[in-house]
């Protein structure tokens, strides 16, 4: 008897894309090589001019920005990216040195988005990332995860403290 035999093919969860707005070059490459790792298809941009070129020349499924940068911050990043992409409500993951920062706007922002304070651990943002590609629906299947391993830690830097 002669059967036939199925070829398996694996899938890979969807590759995401995130864009990185930090002023930092530090933090930013340090953001940058986590989510790469995890296969994540990551742009980066130093302030808030430069995210918005990126978010008007490419579509993105999170964005994480720095509140306070030189030329246009993270608020006004948010406001003018719904403007031109309004389904990127949501989607949004601010991180400042302010606990409490006072920016005009930043009640409406936290009524939508995340924010994450620095110092802040590289593990707990990119367990936020993923539950924001999550809800928003980007290609997930339940089971998928951009963790390297199912409980596994980021150890890209092992010499160092996981905090940014």
């Amino acid at each position: 008897m002669h059967m036939a035999s199925s070829s398996v093919h694996f899938v890979n969860p969807k590759t995401f894309s995130i864009l990185v707005v930090e002023d930092n070059t530090a933090i930013r490459a340090a953001i940058a090589r986590s989510l790469e790792r995890r296969n994540c298809s990551v742009t980066m941009a130093s302030d808030g001019l430069e995210g918005l070129e990126a978010i008007r020349a490419s579509s993105f499924d999170v964005v994480i920005t720095d509140l306070n940068m030189p030329e246009r911050g993270g608020l006004w990043l948010w406001e003018h990216s719904l403007q031109l992409r309004p389904e990127l409500k949501g989607r949004f993951v601010l991180i400042s040195s302010e606990n409490r920062p006072g920016q005009q706007g930043m009640r409406l922002f936290l009524q939508s988005e995340h924010f994450f304070v620095k110092p802040f651990s590289l593990d707990d943002l990119l367990d936020q990332v993923e539950a924001i590609a999550r809800r928003a629906g980007v290609g997930f299947r339940p089971g998928d995860s951009i963790r390297p391993d199912a409980g596994g830690r980021d150890d890209m830097f092992p010499q160092v403290s996981d905090e940014v």
